[in-house]
């Protein structure tokens, strides 16, 4: 690396510094969530309820050490019985200050690959868990129409299938999963979209590895190719599909964002070599407004293809708030603006159609994330020290103008 592109990736990293320390306030930026950030990805492991998860979770605990079911919020309603079956590894956690102590930045524990069980699926899959969140709070049921618009390489796809077809789960437990027939009931569908050829191809083969066969057969689980920003998006999400017409009770928009969690991640691997992350190389303040162009058109998609009632879940893994509640305050307008000239919806922002549900809010912020304008951030510097993150959330109900 020359002196010349030194000083010039020097100088971006610092802009990147100043910019998100003016955001987040120079204390916590320095001594909490830059630090947090910095740290090791925390995974959690959602087991493949299609699969034996007896099998798949006492080969887990036989390779690693001290697991824990991950304590999903649920509020006062939601049948546990439809959330996801996740594990995490136990660790003791330092907060604050000692976050940014080198020698607290151990490896962390990490899961074995998934492997293939007894029926040919997959076991389990990696993430973190808010990803896992995001997926819960959905509150999937079985036989809703759900659309996952931007869904490789397939982690949450999986995550939200594993309360649509309980009869098809195989250990069937609970009252919902009481049915003995192997064929699916006729209700349910999951579309997975992702514009990009190569990862819709490495997103149909993550779902053929974790889903039921029969389901494609059926054409419930179906893998989409739609440009979400396209005028066309509405017409081939929900018109021209090979489930003919639909109407989504349930979309998720994980729209593409800055992920500055990698930036930095990449910055620091490069940095001990003596090169040159691209990522940080290419970052500008700038860029989050292109990106927001795109991740509008997204929810703007997301909100005109679910039904009237139906919700849809805003994220990134942003830290920027320009992609999160800028985006929801700019969408929000937009259909104020086509309110007024005789649109025939609006939207309600939180849950349970804006009026909120306070047993679940309080657990979430408890637990996993803090308030923003129009939703909730998880970050790694929460103070319950469990350093999943970063992942913004909200929460839009279509309703009636």
């Amino acid at each position: 690396m020359t002196k010349t592109k030194r000083n010039d990736v020097g100088s971006v990293a610092d802009s990147f510094h100043r910019h998100y320390a003016g955001i987040w306030s120079e204390e916590r930026w320095q001594t909490s969530l830059y630090p947090a950030l910095l740290r090791p990805t925390r995974y959690a492991c959602v087991l493949n309820r299609y699969a034996s998860c007896e099998d798949v979770e006492r080969k887990l605990r036989a390779s690693t050490a001290d697991l824990e079911a991950l304590p999903l919020p649920h509020g006062d309603e939601q049948n546990p019985h439809r959330r996801p079956k996740c594990l995490i590894v136990k660790t003791q956690e330092k907060s604050g200050a000692e976050q940014g102590d080198e020698s607290t930045q151990t490896e962390e524990a990490t899961f074995p690959a998934p492997e293939v069980t007894s029926n040919g699926l997959l076991s389990h899959w990696n993430l973190d868990a808010a990803s896992v969140l995001v997926a819960s709070l959905l509150n999937i049921k079985p036989g809703d129409k759900v659309l996952d618009l931007c869904a490789a390489p397939g982690g949450k796809s999986i995550s939200l299938s594993q309360a649509l077809w309980p009869h098809l789960h195989a250990d069937r437990s609970s009252p919902e999963e009481s049915t003995s027939s192997k064929t699916p009931v006729k209700t349910g569908v999951l579309h997975s979209n992702e514009a990009d050829g190569r990862r819709q191809r490495r997103l149909v083969d993550n779902l053929k590895a974790y889903l039921p066969r029969v389901l494609f057969e059926s054409g419930q689980i179906t893998a989409l190719r739609v440009d979400g920003t396209s005028p066309k998006a509405e017409y081939e999400l929900r018109v021209k599909t090979s489930s003919g017409a639909v109407s989504y009770d349930k979309v998720l928009v994980d729209a593409p964002c800055s992920s500055e969690r990698h930036i930095i991640h990449a910055h620091a691997k490069a940095s001990t070599s003596g090169r040159v992350a691209e990522e940080m190389s290419s970052w500008r303040v700038g860029s989050s407004k292109r990106l927001s162009k795109m991740q509008i058109d997204l929810l703007i998609t997301g909100l005109k293809v679910v039904r009237t009632g139906g919700v849809v879940m805003y994220a990134t893994c942003s830290i920027e708030p320009t992609e999160n509640d800028g985006v929801v305050e700019k969408v929000l307008a937009q259909i104020e603006k086509e309110r007024r000239k005789g649109g025939r919806w609006t939207v309600k922002v939180g849950f349970d159609a804006g009026d909120g549900t306070a047993t679940l809010e309080k657990e979430i912020e408890s637990m996993w994330a803090e308030r923003t304008k129009f939703g909730w951030i998880v970050l790694p510097d929460h103070p319950s020290c469990h350093r999943w993150g970063p992942l913004f959330f909200a929460v839009l109900t279509k309703v009636p103008a």
